[in-house]
């Protein structure tokens, strides 16, 4: 199971906090997947899910634009897309598809999670770490 990691501190205390409770929600997930998929149950990690992400996004990009980050746009824009991917995929979820759907967002989060801090993430500690 994938888990947040020191490797992964984008050396801003609280943001790195929110990564971990998104690592929380991919073990939720997990979790679910091994007890079996109930509709609600998966529908409440998306909710959750999709209101933390906004929250996060939003506390992100603002101390990035405190700082003056030069890449502010570009990293605004990758947000908005997995804000957007998370959302089409709750909207698709029905009795149907329940397990397909909570297949794909964990897989879009073990791949997407991980990949954004890295890259994405890490081209702002220069500019956030210690100052935020």
């Amino acid at each position: 199971m994938l888990q947040w990691t020191e490797n992964l501190s984008v050396g801003v205390p609280v943001l790195d906090e929110h990564h971990r409770h998104l690592f929380d929600l991919l073990a939720r997930i997990d979790a679910m997947a091994d007890a079996g998929l109930a509709l609600d149950s998966v529908q409440a990690v998306f909710a959750e899910l999709n209101r933390y992400i906004a929250y996060h996004f939003a506390e992100e990009e603002g101390m990035m634009e405190r700082a003056g980050f030069p890449f502010l746009e570009l990293h605004r824009h990758s947000h908005q897309t997995i804000a957007l991917r998370v959302a089409d995929m709750s909207a698709a979820l029905s009795v149907a598809n329940v397990e397909r759907v909570a297949r794909e967002l964990h897989g879009f989060l073990t791949g997407w999670l991980v990949h954004h801090i890295e890259i994405e993430d890490f081209e702002y500690r220069p500019f956030l770490a210690g100052g935020a």
